[in-house]
């Protein structure tokens, strides 16, 4: 002999799991956000500098929705790709004890514009070294934002 099992409340069960799966979803696509604009600062913290031309075409876009939401941190500048992928340049602590003599002798404006100390940290892989070193710190700052869902 069968038995019948009748649940009340159903309705009002997948009404909070559609409401709380929209609320983490948006946790999601902010936390994304979130940890792209944390990528882009530290980018930022060791992007070449010359003139300043790359490092001011920094920017992140959150693209998509919910749980399809994706983070584009990125570089608009038409030699950013050039120079993050030329490893065998010289930036930052290497190209100034490589031009310290050119450093120290440059008087004239035109010299000054491109004889000056890099900043020690600059490097190639401006994008790439961040997120590998930062891979935990920005999974923590997605994971924080879907967790702050209340």
């Amino acid at each position: 002999m069968a038995h019948i099992i009748k649940i009340t409340g159903a309705k009002e069960i997948k009404k909070r799991l559609r409401s709380v799966n929209a609320q983490l979803s948006g946790g999601f696509r902010r936390g994304l956000f979130k940890a792209g604009l944390f990528l882009q600062r530290k980018s930022q913290e060791v992007v070449p500098v010359h003139k300043g031309n790359l490092k001011n075409t920094a920017g992140t876009r959150a693209i998509g929705s919910g749980w399809s939401s994706d983070v584009i941190v990125f570089y608009t500048s038409d030699y950013a790709v050039y120079v993050h992928e030329r490893t065998d340049a010289l930036h930052g602590k290497a190209f100034n004890l490589k031009h310290k003599k050119e450093i120290a002798n440059a008087t004239t404006a035109a010299q000054k514009k491109l004889w000056f100390n890099r900043g020690v940290n600059q490097k190639a892989k401006f994008l790439e070294e961040p997120a590998r070193d930062y891979r935990d710190k920005i999974l923590k700052i997605i994971a924080g934002a879907v967790k702050g869902i209340k």
